[in-house]
């Protein structure tokens, strides 16, 4: 990305959300401070690392 970070809406599911919400809950949980990263941050870390696992043809 360059200096300047564009970002664009994606839409999700109700569940896609609630998938996500569960997540962040559990890493609440984790954390002694009861920290926990946002949706958007949670969804960009698996939305990079599903990338990452992708194999070109």
């Amino acid at each position: 990305m360059t200096s300047k970070a564009r970002v664009k809406p994606i839409l999700l599911s109700q569940e896609q959300v609630n998938s996500l919400v569960r997540i962040q809950a559990e890493e609440r949980a984790k954390s002694p401070l009861g920290i926990t990263p946002s949706l958007h941050a949670i969804a960009r870390g698996i939305m990079d690392k599903a990338l990452s696992k992708r194999v070109l043809p």
